[in-house]
């Protein structure tokens, strides 16, 4: 909820398709002022614990551990307990931790099952898909050069996605595709004339097909590199071609993991 001390005007609400009009139309206005309140106070360093509260009790019941969640990530030690304390009960705070360990103890396996591969392509900024294990299930979002550089940070919650691959390993950076999927997210506000669904029909990946993903040096296979940088260009190789790609690599994920984006 707005600070009365706060005499500056709250960002504009980004504008909703005319599918989100007719599907939310009941709830809309509220839906939209909720995720107002929640982005603005948890994008304000300086907000208090009792603003935080006070927009995460605005939210129904089935939506609050989603969105808490979002919020509570972003904050210091101390403050997180002190959100937690004061906006639920006993026993939901209990459950909220014990959802809270699960996650993290599922999140720790999987980074010991990927053997350091994630720790090292955070550090290097690059993400060699050969280091990847057999059957390992990797995503890959793809934006426009104007949305990518914002992608990168926010990761997988990105609402610009273009295009969504969706892999799993073969094993020495080669990838079966599950999934090539044109406006994942159904927001459509990266659509432009250099990249639109005639532009996406001509590279969309079948399904099953064997792809190596990463940047290329023309047209020469020998030399196309099966590694992923945080915001550069991917391009896509067969045994037979490379393929330059149009869009930017905003996000990857590794079994589940968010590899590049903002801790």
């Amino acid at each position: 909820m707005p600070d009365a001390r706060d005499s500056s005007p709250p960002p504009a609400l980004p504008a909703v398709t005319a599918e989100e009009l007719v599907q939310l139309a009941p709830y809309l206005e509220l839906a939209r002022e909720i995720h107002h309140d929640v982005a603005r106070v948890a994008a304000d360093d300086s907000a208090s614990a009792e603003a935080l509260v006070a927009a995460v009790e605005r939210i129904p019941n089935a939506e609050r551990d989603r969105v808490v969640r979002a919020v509570f990530e972003r904050l210091p030690t101390d403050q997180q307990w002190a959100v937690l304390e004061r906006a639920f009960g006993d026993a939901e705070l209990r459950l909220h931790l014990e959802r809270e360990h699960a996650a993290r103890l599922a999140l720790a396996r999987r980074l010991a099952d990927l053997g350091g591969v994630v720790e090292q392509a955070r550090a290097e900024r690059c993400l060699d898909l050969r280091a990847l294990a057999v059957g390992t299930p990797v995503s890959v979002g793809l934006f426009g050069r104007a949305d990518v550089a914002d992608a990168v940070g926010r990761g997988h919650t990105a609402s610009t996605c273009a295009r969504q691959l969706d892999l799993r390993c073969e094993g020495d950076g080669w990838f079966r595709v599950l999934e090539d999927v044109f406006n994942p997210g159904g927001a459509g506000y990266f659509v432009t004339a250099d990249y639109d669904e005639r532009a996406f029909a001509a590279e969309h990946l079948a399904s099953h097909t064997k792809v190596r993903l990463g940047a290329a040096d023309g047209d020469d296979l020998a030399a196309f590199e099966p590694c992923l940088f945080p915001g550069a260009r991917l391009d896509v190789a067969t045994k037979e071609s490379v393929s330059i790609g149009r869009l930017h690599t905003g996000f990857v994920t590794v079994a589940g993991i968010d590899v590049f984006a903002a801790s």
